[in-house]
């Protein structure tokens, strides 16, 4: 499912069928550099732990494509009142 697009630009719904798109990204050294540390790696469970197990409210996960191509993830939230009156 779609969430925004803007050109080539979008941002999909993560789906299960992403984990293993996610393992090889978080178990990349480039992507964990910038990632919770190089000696972070996720497998399999942590992914499933972390990205589909742990239901916070209010929070959009999604995959960032570019022409179609997954790219990357995205995690968004709803903005709040404190928010909306700070930063306008």
């Amino acid at each position: 499912m779609i969430l925004f697009k803007n050109g080539d630009l979008s941002v999909r719904r993560l789906e299960q069928e992403d984990a293993p798109l996610l393992v090889r990204w978080l178990s990349d050294p480039a992507v964990l550099e910038y990632y919770e540390g190089r000696d972070c790696p996720h497998d399999l469970e942590r992914v499933q732990t972390n990205f589909y197990e742990s239901e916070e409210e209010g929070l959009y996960r999604g995959i960032v494509q570019y022409m179609g191509q997954d790219i990357g993830y995205i995690q968004f939230y709803p903005v709040g009142r404190e928010e909306l009156t700070e930063y306008g």
